[in-house]
């Protein structure tokens, strides 16, 4: 095999041009645009959320101190914004089964019953994705209502006690994440069904007539198959469960009662504009992307050894 520096003396032309794409000292300026972009809507604000992070600042005064480690320190020794990252924890454990296993299983049903009613099915979930999430988080609010709400009425009418659904710190965190969970089964019931219509339906054929029961067919042919899409889809659960959940929490709980549906992500939002205390919200943030980045870094690390070894 000739180098390619050996080549491109030969040739004259310079390396990387071999498949038709251009050399790389011309390829820069086609990504301008991209780092343009990323300099400013991306690493440019999380520098400025570095920057503030050791500042104290009220959003107000136009001259802001140096607080230093102040605001990571206040993290730490302050209960709440612990307490809100074990929720967030709950909030992850809560979605997870909605982001990935219902889902999964409404996917593979539509799938084997192709047809009018499973088109309309489907359209049907497009509909909790359309909705404006302020809009509906207004919606449950009047449902769950301890006093008028549909749910109360319905349990009176069976003779069962009625809940204060969202006063109650037992039940406020479940149904806040029912509540979000509607959203999130409809848009990945979509996701894996776009990942099934690719799938060769003669595979399935071939084991039913091998003599596969529909459980098996689910089980050794069509699963295997959603599991990359699922492990996608549950990584970014793990990632956006507080995000999925911000809405819900502002409108029917404020993170209350007593912060039993804090997260993260709200409990930020109530530093920096509760308490206007931008500099521990900026902090709290930094600590964020630091912890999600050392995952995802481990994560490439363990993926990269793992094909090492093969």
């Amino acid at each position: 095999m000739i180098p390619v520096a050996e080549r491109a003396r030969t040739t004259g032309r310079e390396p990387g041009d071999r498949r038709g794409r251009l050399p790389r000292s011309r390829a820069w300026p086609y990504l301008v645009p991209l780092l343009f972009g990323l300099a400013v809507w991306v690493y440019g604000p999380l520098l400025f959320t570095g920057v503030l992070s050791v500042l104290d600042w009220d959003l107000v005064a136009a001259d802001a101190g140096f607080a230093g480690t102040a605001n990571y320190a206040r993290l730490v020794t302050e209960p709440e914004f612990p307490a809100a990252v074990a929720r967030t924890g709950l909030y992850v454990a809560g979605l997870l089964p909605f982001a990935t296993v219902v889902p999964i299983l409404l996917a593979i049903m539509l799938w084997k019953r192709p047809g009018r009613a499973s088109e309309m099915y489907r359209a049907l979930l497009v509909l909790p994705i359309m909705l404006a999430p302020v809009a509906t988080a207004v919606a449950w609010q009047f449902i769950l209502n301890p006093l008028q709400g549909v749910v109360n009425a319905v349990l009176g009418g069976l003779g069962l006690p009625r809940l204060n659904w969202l006063g109650d710190p037992g039940t406020a965190l479940p149904v806040i994440v029912l509540v979000t969970a509607a959203k999130v089964v409809s848009l990945n019931t979509l996701l894996f069904g776009a990942a099934l219509a690719g799938l060769d339906r003669r595979g399935v054929e071939a084991a039913r007539v091998d003599g596969a029961t529909e459980w098996e067919v689910t089980r050794f042919v069509l699963v295997p198959q959603l599991l990359p899409t699922a492990a996608l889809l549950g990584a970014l659960c793990v990632v956006l469960a507080s995000q999925w959940v911000f809405t819900n929490v502002a409108v029917l709980t404020q993170g209350g009662p007593d912060g039993a549906t804090d997260n993260v992500y709200y409990r930020l939002y109530t530093y920096g504009f509760t308490f206007f205390d931008v500099g521990t919200a900026s902090a709290g943030a930094v600590v964020i992307v630091a912890a999600l980045g050392l995952i995802f870094a481990g994560r490439a690390a363990l993926a990269r050894r793992r094909d090492a070894a093969v």
